[in-house]
């Protein structure tokens, strides 16, 4: 059961961070292409939250961001 659990936990760590990286990307894309301070600084904000993040504030930023 261990090893299973391991595996597991393993899979979500590895899809929560893929998820992460694709989150930056847009983040630092959309930080490049802007003269907006105000959108600089909530992005850069969004990217030091996502250093730490778990599954919900990922899903918080993404839902955010979207509405954009």
């Amino acid at each position: 059961m261990s090893l299973l659990k391991s595996l597991v936990s393993s899979l979500i760590k590895s899809k929560l961070d893929d998820r992460k990286k694709e989150l930056q990307a847009r983040l630092i894309a959309e930080i490049d292409s802007t003269e907006s301070a105000w959108v600089k600084a909530r992005n850069q904000a969004y990217i030091n939250l996502l250093d730490g993040a778990d599954k919900s504030v990922v899903n918080r930023i993404e839902k955010e961001l979207d509405k954009l």
